[in-house]
């Protein structure tokens, strides 16, 4: 009856020594309301990834890199986000920021799967590792160009002349800074008591009607 069995530890930042039962997987729901360019993003690549990173549909787990992970980087220190984001997004990693409508404001290099997970392009272990961000799908934000006010989220062709491929194993977009920084902000990892490889869904409520990458698909808002 392992899956009935707690875990519990004192390694968790934030919170006091407890217990979980690992052996259920926890879901994070992103308000697409709020954050509808980073949603579009993720639903994206969770559909082209040849993992589906995070994806419910596709019973596919994404999973926490802890601060109790026995990768090291190499300083010799533990490794972290940041160190899997400097891969994707980081000073060497030839992101270029893509021209957009004034209106899109202040934009961040957003990496797609997170870089707090074991599914980034960055992280060492992971499936999805890349030598470099210029691997992944790129993609910005940006009016949709037909006349309306309506965004949404488009292929960057200054490289790959015919945008992502659709078999890329990590993404990076340029997605408005408070999307980019607040779609995750509230994840609760002291309250789940997460640990390293803890697996875990994202779900994205205004895009989970969209049946095919092949086709444009509008957002939906959620009540």
């Amino acid at each position: 009856m392992r899956e009935l069995a707690p875990r519990c530890d004192d390694i968790v930042k934030g919170s006091a020594p407890g217990c979980v039962l690992s052996y259920f997987k926890t879901n994070w729901t992103v308000d697409s309301n709020r954050y509808p360019a980073a949603s579009a993003y993720y639903w994206y690549m969770q559909q082209v990834m040849p993992d589906h990173a995070g994806s419910k549909r596709w019973d596919s787990l994404m999973h926490y890199l802890g601060p109790d992970t026995p990768v090291k980087n190499s300083a010799g220190t533990t490794w972290t986000s940041s160190n899997s984001r400097n891969v994707i997004c980081g000073p060497s990693s030839a992101w270029s920021l893509h021209p957009a409508d004034a209106s899109v404001g202040s934009v961040d290099c957003d990496e797609f799967a997170m870089a707090s997970t074991h599914e980034s392009g960055g992280y060492p272990k992971s499936y999805n590792l890349v030598t470099s961000g210029t691997k992944c799908a790129q993609l910005y934000t940006d009016k949709m160009g037909d006349g309306s006010a309506n965004f949404g989220i488009l292929a960057d062709t200054r490289t790959a002349t015919n945008g992502p491929s659709g078999t890329e194993r990590c993404g990076r977009a340029a997605i408005s800074s408070a999307q980019n920084q607040q779609a995750f902000s509230g994840f609760p990892v002291p309250a789940w008591r997460m640990l390293d490889g803890d697996g875990f869904f994202v779900t994205l409520p205004g895009f989970e009607h969209c049946a095919s990458t092949a086709t444009t698909c509008t957002w939906r808002k959620v009540s």
